[in-house]
């Protein structure tokens, strides 16, 4: 599932299509079918990630909204040019004279009033890619999370916005957290630790076209993710991989480095 920062280079390859009016807005997601005939001609005023959402703003305060879930991509293409994926995958379509925006395989796709869209995203936490940001209203925002396990709270995206899988694994490794640990073991100075921990690497991240946390060159470029029975890059220690918590999602972390609690 791709992660903030993955949303943020998506929302910056689709710059061209913002400004010249629009040729036509189709797409096989229901809510552009509902929409199309209204969306098409109008121009796109902004195009913008918030945590792993992105959203189309038309002119008319008008928006559409995408997750791309496991399967989604956002492509660009020259008008004319042959897609690389099939037509019939395409939730969204946005063409203007000379660029064409194609959604594909997304499964989660609205569309309306941009104060509605908007409303759809009331229950995000703060988004790590945002100009300014708060770790402190992350802290707050953790007595509201059913979260078990520290991994689970990472992704918990009413907690904090942009936090996937990949980065899970990492930050909890820097900051040198079990994924396991009860989140109410965890003081509030280090839930701002993860917190601003989180924003770090997925600002650091936002225009590189390979994902790096460890600030080593290529092929050493994540400490723990995808690297089970692998050496810590830190001590030596095998790292070690199993599925934890209530999303059953793929978790790295080296025992020596994150001792269990």
């Amino acid at each position: 599932m791709p992660e903030g920062d993955s949303l943020y280079q998506a929302a910056r390859l689709l710059q061209p299509v913002v400004g010249p009016p629009t040729v036509r807005v189709t797409g096989s997601a229901q809510a552009v079918q509902e929409w199309a005939t209204r969306l098409s001609g109008r121009t796109v005023e902004a195009i913008e990630s918030r945590g792993k959402h992105l959203l189309v703003h038309f002119a008319g305060r008008v928006s559409v909204r995408t997750h791309l879930g496991m399967t989604g991509q956002w492509h660009l293409y020259r008008s004319g040019e042959q897609w690389r994926k099939s037509p019939g995958k395409a939730r969204l379509v946005i063409a203007t004279p000379e660029h064409v925006a194609v959604c594909f395989a997304a499964p989660d796709v609205s569309a309306g009033p941009r104060a509605v869209v908007d409303a759809e995203l009331s229950h995000l936490g703060p988004d790590l890619l945002a100009d300014e940001f708060d770790p402190s209203v992350v802290v707050a925002r953790v007595g509201g999370s059913p979260a078990r396990w520290a991994a689970d709270l990472l992704l918990d995206q009413r907690v904090m916005a942009g936090v996937g899988n990949v980065y899970k694994s990492e930050v909890l490794f820097l900051e040198r957290i079990h994924p396991q640990t009860s989140p109410t073991d965890l003081s509030p100075a280090q839930i701002e630790g993860l917190a601003a921990r989180a924003r770090k690497l997925l600002w650091a991240n936002r225009t590189r076209r390979t994902r790096n946390t460890t600030g080593y060159g290529r092929g050493a470029n994540l400490w723990v993710y995808d690297r089970y029975r692998r050496p810590c890059r830190r001590c030596g220690t095998d790292i070690e991989s199993r599925t934890v918590g209530e999303l059953e999602r793929s978790t790295f972390w080296c025992s020596r480095c994150q001792p269990f609690p």
